[in-house]
């Protein structure tokens, strides 16, 4: 029948309606996410330039660092030939100080161009000990003098012995050196002075003579006298004078301690008494004050007993205290 088919036509039409929503809705959601796709395209385009321009960047740095490490090459090689110059040149400089009594002369030069380098209150010159006079003197903390001995006068013998390739002449030469600083060590020896300076002295000579005389090192020492070398000379100096000063602080120190000692036990005998004999004082005296104050009521009523026996018109003033009650009774005993 045609009702039954119109129905089934509008069901169909309206199914179809649904249909044709249902796929506008999913082309909108297509096209949203087209659009979507397109801006994450565009961001990723923008991403890849970026990335480019980056390499691009990390490309100019490499390329940088390359030339700075060429750079640091050539300077690094520069360096160390000019450190090779260097070496040779102090190996010279040592030969010079080595050498001969020209060359002596000019490593005495170096070494007063060294100690002038310390801090002038330091540096003490010509220091007289008695009727003699030693070249250089190192001030301490302690107000005491260090006595310095530089002149080598034995550089002919080093000259020789440098020269020389005969085992039994360099054997010679060396106890010759030996003998020289030993003759070096007793005359620095001589100004010691334990009122003017310390219990020491010290007897700077060539490196090569520092080497030589190893073997005599103890003996020298036994004499109350340091051998050292030029190189070492500085170092040895500020040593000593670190030294000092650290022992001087100590003192310093052991004094403090002392007293602190001291005040601790000052102040623990005062806490005892504060908590043992001041107590038991204070406790005497407030007893006291009560006998006293028992005695004065007894003065007073006794007092009164003699005024109302008299005849007396009127009470007596109390008294302030044990003193004025006293004094009440005894007047003549106060004037």
């Amino acid at each position: 029948p045609l009702p039954q088919t119109v129905t089934a036509v509008q069901l169909e039409l309206r199914g179809l309606g649904e249909r044709v929503s249902t796929v506008e809705q999913n082309q909108n959601a297509v096209s949203q996410g087209i659009q979507a796709l397109g801006t994450r395209f565009a961001q990723a385009g923008a991403t890849a330039g970026n990335l480019i321009e980056a390499t691009a960047a990390i490309r100019t740095e490499l390329t940088r660092a390359k030339e700075g490490l060429t750079e640091l090459q050539t300077i690094a090689k520069a360096r160390q030939e000019s450190e090779q110059r260097t070496a040779e040149s102090v190996r010279r400089l040592e030969a010079i100080i080595a050498g001969t009594q020209t060359k002596g002369v000019a490593g005495e030069n170096i070494l007063e161009a060294v100690f002038a380098k310390l801090p002038a209150d330091w540096q003490v010159r010509n220091f007289r000990v008695g009727n003699k006079f030693v070249e250089f003197g190192l001030r301490l903390p302690n107000g005491l003098i260090l006595p310095i001995d530089s002149k080598w006068a034995a550089t002919g013998l080093l000259e020789e012995f440098m020269g020389s390739e005969d085992p039994g002449e360099q054997q010679k030469l060396k106890a010759q050196i030996e003998a020289a600083v030993l003759n070096k060590a007793r005359e620095i020896k001589k100004y010691v002075d334990p009122g003017l300076t310390v219990n020491f002295g010290i007897v700077a000579v060539p490196d090569a003579v520092h080497e030589l005389c190893s073997g005599v090192q103890a003996t020298v020492f036994q004499q109350n006298v340091v051998l050292i070398s030029y190189s070492m000379f500085i170092p040895y100096l500020l040593l000593v004078f670190q030294t000092v000063l650290k022992t001087s602080q100590n003192i310093d120190l052991e004094k403090v301690n002392h007293s602190l000692q001291s005040i601790e036990e000052n102040v623990n005998w005062l806490q005892e008494e504060l908590e043992g004999r001041f107590p038991r004082a204070i406790t005497m005296l407030e007893n006291s004050r009560k006998d006293i104050s028992a005695r004065i009521s007894k003065i007073r009523s006794g007092l009164m007993g003699i005024q109302v026996s008299a005849g007396a018109p009127g009470p007596l003033a109390e008294p302030d205290s044990a003193d004025e009650a006293v004094r009440t009774m005894s007047p003549g005993l106060t004037k």
